[in-house]
């Protein structure tokens, strides 16, 4: 009987030793990822996306001409200089027009000339004319009354042909001028059409295509197209001077306004931060998108650094400084917990400490009192481990308040969260 015993004893032991055994081998522990309490600068800021743009900038438009038809344009693209050629356009009727009016400015030049000359002959003549019929009156002023009346009324009408030829005269030199004053503006105004069809740039910058009409769709210019007079071919943005476009929220628009430092990320390259300053802010709030009831503020905010990377068009996140606090503990939100009406932190050891919060930003928040700094505290909460669940994780902006337990994510496994923001 007593061997019949040992033996179920010993049965039920190894059978348990197997399970705990097997148990250990297949069971995944759960890692609570950590990371160390922060002090120093802590900053309040607005964060928001925004688009990155010339402060200066030139639209190249299509001259008021019609029949407009481009040959040449400068590669998309490339970095121009002031006074490099942008656009050329088709100028063969330019050219005739300009031959034309240019033959046509020198015969009534020479008309001009020669009416000119006419006016000198005449008022010659008739001045000659003029005094002979006055030394011819001063003849016979004082003879027959007969022959001193015909020579008064002679003298009388030399003074009135005199004045009459010569008025013909002048109209005739003033209208010649005129026509000359019509030729010329048509040579001008061809030089200028003409001058028009070579564009060059006003400013250096980035050579960018628009999109114009054609087809029955939007595409962007290029060689062969006939734009409309007046129509936006180019732009040209200055990138000595970079600026990113934004909005914040009418609930935040108070906290902005210009001169406040502004924190800029490229999407483009993540790891390069450039320093900004609030340039503007619109006076009047919009609609977000349309047919949207969230209203935002427009801002632009201007680079100060100068770098050949900044190109119009590329996304930017822009964290607007509020506040710049020094000297502060902080930790990321996801780490505050709160149970049974207090404010806990878990050390890494999993011993909880109740802690006292301030200020947030996006991912920290200011602890007041309850940590010095120096602690490593669980992103997660190690207590739901002890029940097989794993950590229950905040997400911003709240702290975690008896959620449902979320099945582990991918980065559970960490180990010692960075320091810094």
């Amino acid at each position: 009987m007593k061997k019949r015993y040992i033996y179920i004893v010993v049965s039920i032991a190894i059978i348990l030793g197997s399970y705990f055994v097997v148990n250990a081998i297949f069971t995944k522990s759960i890692d609570i990822p950590t990371v160390f309490v922060q002090k120093g600068e802590f900053l309040i800021a607005l964060n928001e996306n925004g688009t990155v743009s010339a402060t200066r900038a030139v639209t190249l438009s299509a001259p008021r001409i019609r029949g407009l038809q481009i040959t040449w344009l400068a590669p998309e693209g490339i970095t121009v200089n002031e006074g490099d050629v942008i656009i050329k356009f088709d100028a063969t009727q330019q050219m005739a027009d300009l031959a034309e009016h240019e033959s046509t400015l020198k015969i009534k030049n020479t008309a001009l000339v020669r009416a000119n000359q006419e006016y000198i002959i005449q008022e010659k003549q008739l001045k000659l004319d003029l005094e002979k019929s006055r030394r011819n009156y001063d003849e016979k002023k004082h003879e027959a009354p007969r022959i001193a009346e015909e020579a008064r009324m002679e003298l009388e009408l030399a003074e009135l042909n005199f004045q009459a030829k010569l008025d013909q005269l002048t109209s005739d030199v003033e209208k010649a001028e005129v026509e000359v004053d019509r030729a010329q503006d048509k040579v001008n105004l061809s030089n200028h059409e003409l001058s028009q069809l070579t564009m060059k740039a006003p400013i250096p910058g980035l050579v960018v295509y628009l999109e114009i009409w054609k087809g029955g769709k939007m595409d962007k210019v290029q060689e062969g197209d006939s734009p409309w007079p007046g129509q936006g071919l180019i732009d040209i943005p200055d990138l000595g001077e970079m600026m990113v476009e934004t909005t914040v929220s009418e609930i935040d628009a108070n906290k902005v306004d210009t001169g406040q430092e502004v924190v800029i990320t490229l999407d483009a390259i993540p790891d390069i931060q450039f320093t900004g300053l609030v340039t503007k802010k619109s006076t009047l709030a919009r609609r977000k998108e349309s047919g949207s009831r969230i209203n935002v503020f427009d801002v632009e905010v201007k680079i100060i650094e100068k770098d050949e990377r900044l190109k119009p068009g590329i996304s930017a996140s822009c964290r607007i400084v509020i506040e710049r606090l020094q000297d502060i503990i902080s930790i990321p939100i996801e780490s505050v917990f709160e149970k049974e009406g207090q404010t806990l932190v878990y050390l890494e050891n999993k011993k909880k400490r109740e802690v006292t919060v301030g200020q947030r930003n996006d991912m920290y928040i200011v602890i007041i009192d309850g940590l010095n700094g120096s602690e490593e505290i669980c992103l997660t909460d190690p207590t739901l481990e002890e029940q097989g669940l794993p950590g229950d994780k905040a997400t911003k902006p709240e702290l975690n308040k008896g959620r449902k337990p979320s099945p582990p994510s991918k980065a559970s496994g960490r180990k010692g969260g960075k320091r810094g923001k």
